[in-house]
C-alpha cells in the first residue's frame, strides 16, 4: 500500500489565529477597503487590487471600511517584529544594507500585504527596523545575513508575538 502525506504550505501551517489580537475572528460579511492603505479584503483576506478598491470606495453603501489589521498596528505602534542592525560595515554600505531591506519589503508584500516596515531609525550606528510581522523580520535579517555574512541571532519571545533579530558586522 502507498503511503500518502497532505502538504501544507509553510505559512499556513504556522498562522494562528488566536495569538494575533488584530485578525479578526470572524468573517466579515460583505467586501471591505483600508481608508489609510487601500488594501481590499474579501472574507478574511487582504490584497492590494487598486481597481477594486476604487470601484469600492466609489460604492460605500455595500462596503465597510475598516482599518486593515497592519494599518491598525502602525498606528497602535505594537510591532511583531524588531530588526536591529549594526556594526562598522554598516556604516560603509548603508544605502545597500537599506536597498535590501526595502526590497524584502516589496516582496513579503507581494505575498502578504498585512507585513510592512512600521518604522526604520538611525542613531549611533545602529538601524532599528519594527515591522508588522515577525515573518518580515525574519525574511530581513535573513537576506542581509545572506548579502553581507556577519553575525546573526533570533530570540522569539514565549509570552507576546514578537521576534527580535540582531545582525553585526565589523569588518
Amino acid at each position: 500500500m502507498l503511503s500518502t502525506t497532505r502538504f501544507t504550505p509553510a505559512g499556513r501551517k504556522n498562522v494562528t489565529r488566536d495569538t494575533d489580537p488584530y485578525l479578526p475572528g470572524k468573517t466579515a460579511r460583505h467586501m471591505g477597503v483600508c481608508p489609510a492603505c487601500h488594501a481590499v479584503r474579501n472574507g478574511q483576506r487582504w490584497t492590494f487590487d487598486t481597481p477594486t478598491a476604487k470601484m469600492l470606495l466609489k460604492r460605500t453603501g455595500e462596503v465597510d471600511l475598516h482599518r486593515c489589521p497592519a494599518c491598525r498596528k502602525i498606528a497602535d505602534g505594537f510591532p511583531f517584529g524588531l530588526v536591529t542592525l549594526a556594526g562598522a560595515f554598516l556604516a560603509f554600505h548603508r544605502d545597500e544594507i537599506l536597498s535590501i531591506v526595502r526590497n524584502e519589503e516589496k516582496r513579503a508584500m507581494g505575498l502578504n500585504p498585512l507585513a510592512r516596515i512600521m518604522s526604520l531609525t538611525e542613531e549611533g550606528g545602529r538601524m532599528e527596523i519594527a515591522t508588522t510581522d515577525e515573518k518580515l523580520a525574519q525574511r530581513i535579517g535573513r537576506e542581509v545575513h545572506k548579502a553581507c555574512s556577519g553575525d546573526i541571532e533570533y530570540t522569539w519571545s514565549d509570552d507576546v508575538k514578537l521576534l527580535r533579530v540582531r545582525w553585526m558586522r565589523d569588518a
